[in-house]
């Protein structure tokens, strides 16, 4: 389609309902939060076709757990959110839009190896970011996690307020980072997942406040009074932490063991996750369906199929044709979608539609931002560069773990270190080893043909050890 916006500067668009659209190379961004990464397959066909009709057709998966439709034109704004508020997936205003920044296990209800199905106590937590507006103040960005453990737990994934379970009834909640980086705060119940967190979110506001240089997230605020200075001011709805906060790890490593052993399945539970396993959710994987009733064990018809996608892009005809072959779709963040209950031949419609079926896909050691025609700023195309990557250089990824394509030094889509990063600028590349995007490089001014070249003709030994 047209793209009347190509040409302008990168800003927010006013849309009232929904958090403002960002104006970007091809057009604007509209990004459509899921409570608890649930999507009914009816409202994934509607969504692939609102992208179709009144966008660009391009979807992305973001690392929030979100769904972004791209390249909406500035007359589909209206039309888009509407819909998408009959569906239940906007707010009243901007403002509560913008603050419902919460990740769920997306194999909530799905995993018997989890403590928790946390899919009530999440979207019980993103009505109520919604609804209190002292919560409103919080940073775009600021986010929250609430884990259950099991296969799709989220203990790599970082967030500003994490709940990870640690029984049946309680969460650990830490502050300011991934399970084994945030700051432990203590244990609290089920029922108090609202209250505390809008006694966090308070909290956070009041003492940045009082900062000569306010942070913006969590960890920040951790490091500048300390993560006892916060407790101070929940004490009543906390308690105290057991030594050694044994239980968080008992949380992602118990039912899974006793599982399997009663299964007599051999679960090698320890660092299994189900971006680990991939792909159909057959035994030992497993074989609970969303309404809590038993699947079969004898390898009928799996529960989930797992499906990924490069650099987390899918179309509005591949959404529209996955759910069809399915019953729901989860959202999680690792560029990847869980189809719940899949048809017979939903692992054959999800391969002719370009997903990748397998943890070993090389694809998904590449990571790569919108670059030319997707970001005002791109001056190549990144997308077509990695994928080439992928073809010619094979040996090297088996042996790394990413290669970053970044179309500019600012890396928003690895801001981070990779084993090896090509950054682009003026539509040539730089190449560097265990490098962010923008660091100096001691390869520079590559075409994109010579910087796939010479990334193939890398040594292992130079691009391991990031």
């Amino acid at each position: 389609m047209t793209n009347p916006v190509a040409t302008q500067p990168r800003r927010r668009g006013a849309c009232p309902g929904v958090l403002a659209p960002m104006q970007v190379g091809d057009g604007f961004l509209l990004r459509v939060r899921v409570p608890a990464g649930v999507l009914p397959a009816d409202h994934a066909r509607r969504i692939a076709e609102l992208s179709d009709r009144y966008g660009s057709g391009l979807i992305d998966l973001s690392q929030r757990g979100n769904l972004q439709l791209r390249g909406i034109a500035a007359d589909g704004l209206e039309p888009v959110t509407e819909a998408l508020r009959e569906m239940g997936y906007v707010s009243g205003d901007a403002a509560s839009e913008a603050v419902r920044n919460v990740l769920c296990s997306p194999t909530a209800g799905l995993d018997p190896t989890a403590l928790m199905d946390v899919r009530g106590v999440t979207r019980t937590l993103d009505a109520r970011l919604a609804e209190d507006s002292d919560l409103h103040r919080l940073p775009p960005k600021f986010g929250w996690l609430v884990c259950g453990g099991g296969i799709g737990h989220l203990a790599d994934c970082g967030a500003d307020v994490r709940f990870d379970a640690v029984d049946e009834g309680r969460f650990q909640v830490s502050l300011g980072g991934t399970l084994a980086t945030a700051a432990p705060l203590g244990l609290y119940r089920v029922q108090d997942v609202a209250d505390l967190a809008s006694a966090l979110g308070f909290a956070f506001l009041e003492l940045r406040a009082s900062l000569p240089e306010p942070p913006r997230r969590m960890a920040g605020l951790v490091v500048a009074v300390g993560v006892e200075e916060i407790g101070k001011r929940l004490s009543s709805l906390i308690s105290p932490l057991p030594p050694a906060h044994a239980q968080t790890s008992f949380a992602l490593t118990r039912q899974a063991d006793l599982w399997s052993a009663e299964s007599g399945e051999g679960i090698k539970v320890r660092g299994t996750h189900l971006m680990d396993l991939f792909g159909s959710a057959e035994p030992p994987h497993p074989t609970l369906l969303p309404r809590g009733e038993k699947g079969s064990r004898g390898g009928e018809a799996p529960v989930f199929l797992a499906t990924a996608f490069p650099f987390g892009r899918l179309t509005a005809a591949t959404l529209a044709a996955l759910a069809s072959a399915c019953a729901e779709i989860r959202i999680t963040p690792w560029r990847a979608l869980i189809l719940v209950a899949p048809s017979k031949d939903a692992e054959a419609v999800a391969h002719t539609h370009g997903a990748i079926l397998s943890h070993t896909d090389r694809r998904l050691k590449l990571t790569a931002c919108s670059g030319a025609g997707g970001c005002d700023v791109g001056t190549t195309d990144t997308h077509a560069t990695a994928l080439a990557i992928a073809e010619r250089a094979g040996p090297l990824l088996d042996a790394v773990r990413m290669v970053h394509v970044s179309g500019c030094a600012k890396g928003c889509a690895h801001p981070a270190i990779a084993d090896v990063t090509l950054t682009a600028h003026d539509g040539v590349y730089d190449v560097a080893l265990n490098a962010k995007p923008g660091d100096a490089s001691p390869y520079t001014g590559l075409s994109p043909a010579d910087a796939v070249a010479r990334v193939a003709d890398l040594l292992t030994e130079e691009s391991t050890g990031a």
